[in-house]
């Protein structure tokens, strides 16, 4: 579980960035939170994609040496943002792939107020179906760093 703090840091920057981003329409499903799916394709039959965000938190460490209070210490705090986009089955994977690599942009390089660093970027090559079946998606993972 990654900490509030870091959570709403990266929920503000994506909430805020996201729909400007996004080559085409890509709406995000934040965890325990109700979402109502898009159709899978527009009127145009062209396939539509929505997103699954999760933030991770992996560890919450001591950074400084020192004798003293500890809340008075430097922590850092690491993590993975996670976003898994879908399409509906059988369109094929460009549509989810145009989709996390503009996420991927998005994120790349990002320093979230001085306070929270996005880093490394990963691609799950592997695609997975959603719980209906209906839906295929890929993952992308991206590092951060809070201090």
């Amino acid at each position: 579980m990654a900490s509030l703090h870091a959570f709403e840091l990266l929920r503000s920057f994506v909430d805020a960035t996201w729909p400007d981003a996004a080559p085409a329409p890509c709406p995000l499903n934040w965890d325990n939170e109700a979402f109502a799916l898009p159709q899978p394709f527009d009127a145009q039959d062209q396939p539509q994609c929505w997103g699954r965000v999760l933030v991770n938190g992996d560890l919450w460490e001591q950074q400084s040496i020192g004798a003293g209070d500890p809340a008075a210490e430097r922590w850092g705090e690491t993590g993975s943002l996670l976003l898994t986009v879908f399409a509906p089955v059988n369109a094929g994977s460009q549509p989810v792939r145009a989709q996390l690599t503009a996420f991927a942009e998005m994120c790349r390089g990002q320093d979230l107020g001085g306070q929270l660093e996005l880093q490394d970027v990963h691609f799950d090559p592997i695609g997975t179906k959603d719980e209906s079946g209906a839906w295929w998606g890929m993952t992308i993972t991206i590092d951060w760093f809070r201090s």
